[in-house]
């Protein structure tokens, strides 16, 4: 099964539809806003294609280019080994968010995560 999590985070996303297919994943046109910064993505989808004698570990990044300042999505699929583990990010942008998790077993079977990462508001804790 695929768990949906709401997390507050400093970096977040309007707008972001993620949609679970019988072929994969679908996620809708949306921005990621961090204070003034707004930078746009535009709609993807993929396949969660298993593997006839593997686990499939699918994991979707989120990576900003600080040199550039674009952001861009980065689609990691790998091999989950016997003892569980696959690897994880990789790469050598500034990862913003994993956004989502999710395994593919050899006969369909889904399991993991998807994020939904929305505006972190401070809240006034002090006592009066």
């Amino acid at each position: 099964m695929i768990e949906r999590k709401d997390v507050p985070a400093a970096w977040y996303f309007e707008g972001m539809e993620v949609t679970e297919t019988d072929a994969g994943i679908d996620i809708s046109t949306c921005v990621l806003k961090h204070n003034d910064d707004v930078y746009s993505f535009e709609a993807v989808s993929f396949d969660l294609i298993p593997d006839d004698q593997l686990k499939v570990a699918y994991d979707l990044f989120v990576e900003l280019d600080v040199s550039t300042n674009e952001m861009k999505y980065i689609l990691n699929r790998s091999y989950v080994d016997p003892d569980g583990y696959y690897p994880g990010y990789s790469g050598n942008k500034r990862l913003i968010h994993t956004l989502l998790s999710i395994t593919v077993d050899t006969d369909g079977s889904r399991t993991g995560e998807i994020f939904n990462f929305h505006k972190w508001e401070a809240t006034n804790e002090a006592s009066t």
